[in-house]
């Protein structure tokens, strides 16, 4: 029996036609794909827009030598960095098994080992039984036959049109402060002269722009606030994760949030600390998502802090 406050739909038909498990309390649903994955396509309020992007497998393909092609889908998926042009698009085209706890809301979808990794991932999903909160718990298993160094790398596909927020670190005046607080990476196809790049006082701001073609990306190391976000249309998504420490062993230069962006989608990402999976380890990523719906975001920094203050129980924006 579904535990009360949260509906369970296990044969349902997502919108590109695959079969989906769909978690619902009424006021949000979340839906994940059994077809292909693990994978999260729709997190969204009930009868609402989907905050997350979808990409149809012959809209966009990667060929590889695995025997048949990767494709971005769409939603939230979990993969592990650093980044590589072949390890890290080994296909997820297969079928996820989904096992449903009633006793704590949970929608478990695991896959098989990656064979030319030795790798297995899964997702942890619990909806609560009122309100719009979604813990995602991502758990990455070695049961190859070595030790494996990685890190869990979250990757939500937006819908397009949004806009991303990073909020900046707690301001302080010089001379007070004269110690760096913060740290911005950039890849050798980044140009922060685009201008879907917006750095202000408060946040950085990356803008999805269905007619800009090229892909930019940057990433930040995150020791102070822990989220993350997405504004579109009057909708705000938010993603918690964990804080880094400067001296955390990170990938991709020291990072622990990043986005992408091209004319399709914007992806909002988070990363774990590198580990070393000995066989039989597992390594573990939490992220915690939020909706706010009635919740345009102002183009102006301290607006924008007012607005989010009180949503995010956080009286630091107030003073940005």
């Amino acid at each position: 029996m579904d535990r009360v406050g949260v509906r369970v739909d296990r044969d349902v038909t997502a919108f590109g036609g695959e079969h989906a498990i769909r978690l619902s309390n009424g006021e949000v649903e979340v839906l994940a794909s059994t077809d292909y994955g693990p994978r999260i396509l729709r997190y969204a309020f009930r009868e609402h827009e989907n905050v997350f992007g979808f990409v149809a497998p012959a809209e966009e393909s990667y060929a590889t030598p695995y025997g048949e092609a990767w494709h971005p889908y769409g939603g939230h998926r979990l993969w592990h960095a650093p980044e590589h042009p072949v390890r890290t698009y080994i296909p997820d085209n297969s079928p996820v098994r989904a096992d449903i706890d009633d006793e704590d809301n949970s929608l478990l979808l695991s896959q098989g080992a990656e064979k030319p990794t030795g790798l297995a991932k899964a997702l942890r999903v619990v909806l609560s039984e009122r309100g719009s909160r979604v813990v995602v718990t991502h758990w990455i298993r070695n049961v190859g036959d070595g030790p494996v160094d990685l890190a869990p790398w979250a990757v939500s596909l937006m819908a397009p049109g949004g806009t991303a927020l990073l909020p900046n670190p707690p301001f302080a005046p010089h001379p007070a402060a004269l110690l760096p607080s913060a740290r911005l990476v950039t890849w050798p196809y980044t140009t922060l002269a685009d201008p879907r790049f917006r750095f202000g006082w408060g946040f950085v701001r990356v803008t999805q722009d269905p007619t800009a073609s090229s892909p930019q990306k940057i990433g930040l190391l995150d020791t102070h606030n822990g989220w993350a976000a997405y504004s579109r249309g009057d909708t705000l998504f938010v993603k918690r994760y964990p804080l880094a420490t400067p001296d955390a062993p990170l990938v991709d230069l020291g990072c622990n949030v990043e986005l992408f962006t091209n004319a399709r989608f914007l992806e909002l990402e988070t990363l774990g600390p590198v580990t070393t999976l000995a066989p039989g380890d597992m390594v573990e990523h939490v992220e915690t998502w939020e909706l706010f719906e009635r919740m345009a975001i102002p183009d102006d920094d301290e607006a924008t802090g007012k607005v989010l203050a009180d949503a995010l129980d956080d009286p630091r924006l107030n003073r940005i």
